[in-house]
């Protein structure tokens, strides 16, 4: 009888999860370049989930399931997560968080181009609510009279590079779900997106500029943090979640992550959140909540 309230305080928790890391990420973003986070980011989820592995056990896997993960993991996290940190720079938490929601339209767009999915029409009305509300919050962000327009429309084209990249990945990776565990699925692609910023790094000569920040223990100690609430916080939970309730509650609760990072972004980040960014962010997961239930 209280199984569905693990489900449910789970995936509300996922939410939550993914809300704090934008945040960590944003003040760590100030001092750390975003090729770097991303390579060190990779670093840690390799150990962390690599452990995990250790107890669950690793499949076997042909070429091809392997294939497509090693191209998920080079776009999804060498260049998404890249891109997703560089965003963060330019804009806000909050507006960050809410473009990443245009990731859910990118890869229903996709699925039904590469994957013959066909939504339905409340989907399809989900899909406008979510552009509705993104351009809300986009447009009171840009509005803002704090800092400069040209910087902010830099974290758009870059918020923007990121979903592209990330909901390509998904589609990659979604064909090869059928035949591999979701943690071991994550593994590989974290794998192949650290191989593939450690060649990058080691072709431009960055690697030694990347890891130079890390020698300040307490910077180290809160990327790591930051790290263990996206790889446990954000994404076992949300497996908890889809495991102990239905898949669409699930999935629903973890979409309200704009509404959990408004207030953080208040308290922790002091940003100006405004009447209009509340609305979009409503509207934003209202739209999400027809798409994935539709």
């Amino acid at each position: 009888m209280d199984i569905p309230w693990i489900g449910v305080s789970a995936a509300l928790g996922s939410a939550a999860s993914w809300a704090a890391g934008s945040i960590l990420f944003k003040r760590l973003s100030e001092r750390i370049s975003s090729p770097a986070m991303t390579w060190v980011k990779s670093i840690v989820s390799v150990v962390l989930i690599g452990i995990a592995l250790v107890f669950l056990g690793y499949e076997e896997m042909g070429w091809h399931i392997t294939a497509l993960l090693i191209g998920s993991g080079l776009l999804g996290i060498a260049l998404g997560d890249t891109f997703f940190f560089e965003a963060l720079r330019y804009l806000g938490a909050h507006a960050v968080v809410v473009l990443l929601m245009l990731g859910q339209v990118l890869t229903v767009v996709l699925a039904v181009l590469f994957l013959d999915e066909r939504p339905t029409p409340q989907m399809w009305f989900g899909i406008a609510l979510v552009l509705c509300g993104v351009t809300i919050v986009l447009y009171a962000r840009m509005s803002d009279d704090e800092g400069s327009s040209h910087t902010r429309w830099r974290g758009v084209l870059f918020g923007f590079l990121a979903i592209f990249c990330m909901s390509i990945s998904i589609i990659l990776a979604k064909q090869a779900l059928e035949a591999v565990s979701a943690m071991q699925a994550t593994f590989v692609r974290m794998l192949a997106g650290n191989l593939g910023m450690l060649v990058f790094g080691m072709g431009t000569q960055q690697l030694k500029s990347w890891t130079q920040p890390f020698s300040d223990s307490r910077l180290a100690t809160e990327f790591i943090f930051a790290v263990v609430v996206v790889t446990f916080g954000g994404f076992w939970l949300s497996l908890v979640a889809i495991k102990y309730t239905d898949v669409y509650i699930a999935n629903t609760l973890i979409a309200t992550e704009p509404l959990f990072v408004l207030p953080m972004a208040l308290f922790f980040l002091k940003e100006r959140i405004t009447s209009w960014a509340w609305i979009g962010s409503v509207i934003v997961v209202f739209g999400i909540v027809l798409l994935v239930n539709g």
